[in-house]
């Protein structure tokens, strides 16, 4: 029986996008009986094993340790561990693939958007080490591109890698990733768009440069009528968003509201005019797809992935021009109507990706490559 290990160490929702990624495809692998052809491992943080015990039940061996993500010990370690693991395949659901690990494996690129958004305001972290880093997160990218087997989330970064890392067509696929089964649970079967109040927006998500919320404040100085609700995780980009804010003389309109939980999240968008997303670059992007599931309509940037991922299920504009915007926003305020079929638009385009899918292609995937 042929042996694959499964890099988990960003198992759950903690590691947000990819966590989530992880979670869901390792739950419905489980699902699927030629899973049961292989054998199996799990690489896991020991304070995950309660959490992935629960969800996966014993449908995996698990191996624990205390190597961290983007480390000298990841590069030096876990090599190490993996070759006494001794695998057949090797799934690693993030870019990080040790660069001293030869064996054959498969690296999932969630996107390239630091390859396109970089300097010093892009991180988090002291700006002093920011360029070493980001030389290194190159070096890595580039090699784990060029010489594994690659999943990404959408064609967009498929066309994208193989135009301009000449790689094989063969040897990367596209596995699109789906809401959290959760979120399809609260799509009422009707919903009156007359209801609902329409006073103001949504906007959801980290508050990086290429999320690009500037351009919605500045539609704002335009609806002074028209107020903003942010759901984000506080950190120095919410202080600078708070600041221009100031100086754009709309912090009356915007609502930072921080981490908010499920129950208040649900209400404030079944009750909001729109979550808008205004985004340069993603690599796949469930925030609009949560959103359809609770019946909350969306106005996208036209950018990227997202007219792949959202087709045509919402109001799309240039996320260089703040006019667009504006004029898509003004045409869902005057129109019950065009809200309504852009509800009932959402919940039919989050019923074209699933997990189940994502799990069944993957797994056909390492069927390929070990074949």
């Amino acid at each position: 029986m042929q042996h694959i290990v499964i890099d988990a160490r960003l198992y759950g929702t903690k590691h947000t996008g990819i966590g989530r990624y992880t979670k869901n495809l390792l739950i419905h692998l489980t699902k699927l009986p030629d899973c049961k052809k292989y054998r199996f491992t799990l690489i896991i943080h020991q304070n995950q094993q309660k959490e992935i015990k629960k969800d996966l039940k014993n449908n995996f061996n698990l191996i624990t340790t205390s190597i961290p993500h983007y480390s000298f010990a990841e590069q030096l370690k876990l090599p190490v561990l993996l070759y006494k693991l001794k695998p057949d395949l090797v799934h690693f659901t993030h870019f990080n693939k040790p660069i001293f690990y030869f064996g054959k494996s498969v690296v999932t690129i969630h996107d390239l958007i630091k390859h396109f958004s970089k300097g010093k305001n892009t991180t988090t972290r002291n700006p002093f080490l920011y360029w070493p880093k980001y030389l290194a997160y190159l070096l890595i990218t580039n090699m784990n591109i060029k010489s594994n087997f690659i999943i990404v989330p959408s064609n967009f970064w498929r066309r994208y890698l193989i135009k301009n890392f000449k790689i094989s067509s063969s040897k990367i696929i596209t596995t699109h990733e789906a809401i959290d089964p959760n979120f399809t649970a609260v799509i009422p079967s009707v919903v009156e768009g007359s209801r609902r109040n329409q006073n103001y927006a949504i906007y959801t998500g980290n508050l990086y440069p290429h999320k690009n919320i500037k351009i919605i404040f500045q539609a704002l100085t335009k609806l002074p009528n028209l107020k903003l609700k942010i759901i984000s995780t506080k950190n120095i980009f919410t202080k600078r968003a708070q600041k221009l804010t100031q100086k754009l003389n709309i912090s009356k309109q915007v609502q930072f509201l921080g981490h908010i939980s499920d129950s208040k999240f649900k209400k404030i968008y079944q009750n909001a005019l729109c979550l808008i997303h205004p985004s340069f670059m993603e690599g796949f992007s469930l925030t609009g797809l949560e959103a359809m599931a609770l019946s909350c309509p969306v106005i996208s940037s036209n950018s990227s992935c997202l007219p792949e991922i959202y087709q045509n299920s919402v109001l799309y504009f240039n996320p260089n021009k703040t006019n667009q915007l504006i004029t898509q926003i003004k045409k869902l305020q005057s129109s019950p109507r065009l809200r309504q079929q852009l509800i009932n638009r959402g919940h039919k385009q989050i019923t074209k990706y699933s997990w189940d899918q994502c799990a069944h292609q993957t797994l056909n995937f390492y069927t390929k490559i070990l074949g």
